[in-house]
């Protein structure tokens, strides 16, 4: 199963904005990158660990539950299907809806003038965090959709890998399957989990939490793209 690049690409503006959001509207969570809040947090407690700190360790169980109940529905009930382009698109359509329940109620409680105590954030975060807990594991179990797009640290690191090689006058290839291996990708999953990194920080301050609902847009949009020709 081939994907189309721009859905390799769009996947990681998608979760550049998505980490962003979440880090400016939902008390410095990390809705994408989620290990990244044990950083965050870490800093919180050398600063002075406050109640809704906590949301930063009980998003992980969060994550890691959705990944799991993900898996046992997969193997259960999809992964005898022979038509994986169809499934990749269930999984897309699934991490769309659960982005923008994010962002209704984002809306809603901006709306309703409710304070982000501990339960409200955890009420808001948790549809986004089990969205992304979908993209990441689609990644592993359908590795033909391309390279992670949810961290970009191992892009980044491979991409001056693969430039000093050439620098030498050598040819560089991944040896790691998830990795990118089409040429000239690798800049432009960086690029674009920046400039959504930008657009998502930039739109939430602007609009609150219902900019999540723009990325959950995106996700349907590159959802029904049509199947590559050669497939």
């Amino acid at each position: 199963m081939g994907m189309p690049r721009i859905l390799i690409v769009l996947l990681a503006f998608v979760a550049g904005w998505v980490d962003a959001s979440s880090f400016v509207g939902l008390d410095h969570i990390m809705a994408a990158h989620v290990t990244g809040n044990l950083v965050v947090l870490a800093a919180n407690v050398a600063e002075g660990f406050e109640a809704n700190d906590l949301l930063k360790i009980v998003v992980l169980p969060v994550f890691f539950c959705a990944v799991m109940v993900l898996t046992v529905v997969h193997d259960r009930f999809w992964s005898d299907h022979n038509n994986a382009h169809k499934q990749v698109r269930l999984l897309l359509r699934l991490e769309a809806v659960l982005i923008a329940g994010t962002g209704v109620l984002g809306a809603w409680a901006t709306l309703a003038g409710w304070t982000l105590d501990f339960w409200v954030s955890l009420l808001i975060v948790t549809p986004v965090v089990c969205g992304m807990a979908v993209q990441n594991a689609a990644h592993r179990l359908y590795p033909s959709i391309g390279p992670a797009t949810t961290v970009m640290t191992g892009n980044i690191s491979q991409f001056f890998i693969d430039q000093t090689r050439r620098l030498g006058g050598r040819s560089s290839t991944s040896l790691i399957n998830d990795m990118p291996k089409q040429a000239g990708l690798l800049p432009w999953l960086v690029l674009a989990f920046g400039v959504g990194c930008v657009s998502g920080s930039l739109v939430t301050v602007a609009m609150g939490n219902g900019s999540f609902l723009i990325p959950a847009a995106l996700i349907v949009l590159v959802s029904v793209l049509p199947k590559p020709a050669s497939q």
